[in-house]
């Protein structure tokens, strides 16, 4: 079976970037190419294309000659009403897409939960020909694998890596050991110690085995806003997670980040490959 990348479009107005984007990719991967449109019911209306009002078949017809007139060689498209996140995951589980690349949507989240692949958020307004990568990760082997997967997708990006390792001492915490008493979070900083030094040395091993500078912090403020004063600070213009999978600590940090993120961003997950 062919691999193919899956677009899913949520705003007629995002549809040109979006294939531009797909086109890109298919090239690069060289992978086929399937446009999704969903248009749920009653959230806004559909605009006029040459004087008449778009019916789902003339959306269909616009789509089609955006898709013919960019060249994309082996599309498919697909028009559907409703349920974004079902209609996406369902595709990319039948055609096994090994990369879906959507605008940015409030149903993204939810879809990010559905199915485990590989996912480019498009920003609106940008010109998604990044340069400088900012690559999250939570473990080396995550940080490993979706640093080859973004070598083949998007090269010649200058990338630096970041762990935020988050740990988190609560009132609840207290309670851990009766003999003990209260435990400080100086006391539960230093159980967590080994743990935190052997990934901060992972971490720095998959740093230098890839030659990109990284840095490791001990979160202070949560995944989502570490992450953003992270990425402020650097100045990228592309933004990768990569976690182990959509519910561990930075996979539910990414829900918000694709939503929030100032810059285009890619989320991947260990538990795929190309």
């Amino acid at each position: 079976m062919q691999k193919r990348i899956l677009g899913v479009c949520s705003r007629l107005e995002a549809a040109e970037e979006l294939i531009d984007k797909c086109r890109e990719l298919s090239g690069r991967l060289e992978a086929g190419v399937t446009l999704l449109y969903v248009k749920e019911e009653g959230l806004f209306e559909l605009p006029i294309y040459e004087g008449r009002e778009a019916t789902m078949e003339v959306v269909r017809e616009h789509l089609e000659s955006l898709l013919r007139n960019r060249g994309i060689e082996g599309w498919a498209l697909l028009v559907r009403e409703n349920d974004l996140p079902d209609q996406a995951a369902l595709e990319a589980q039948r055609e096994s897409s090994l990369l879906m690349v959507a605008d940015r949507n409030d149903e993204l989240p939810e879809l990010m939960a559905k199915v485990r692949r590989t996912l480019y958020v498009l920003l609106p307004g940008q010109t998604h020909c990044p340069s400088r990568g900012l690559l999250v990760t939570e473990t080396a082997g995550a940080g490993r694998h979706c640093l080859n997967l973004a070598r083949q997708a998007v090269p010649d990006i200058q990338w630096k890596a970041y762990m935020d390792y988050q740990f988190f001492p609560t009132m609840a915490d207290a309670e851990i050991d009766p003999v003990v008493g209260a435990m400080t979070p100086e006391i539960l900083a230093e159980e967590e110690s080994e743990i935190m030094q052997s990934r901060r040395e992972s971490f720095e091993s998959f740093c230098r085995e890839e030659g990109i500078e990284g840095v490791f912090e001990v979160g202070e403020h949560g995944v989502e806003e570490d992450v953003l004063e992270r990425l402020q600070r650097e100045g990228d213009d592309l933004l990768m997670i990569a976690a182990e999978d959509p519910e561990s600590v930075l996979g539910e940090g990414a829900k918000a980040l694709i939503l929030s993120a100032p810059v285009d961003i890619l989320v991947c997950f260990n538990v795929q490959g190309l």
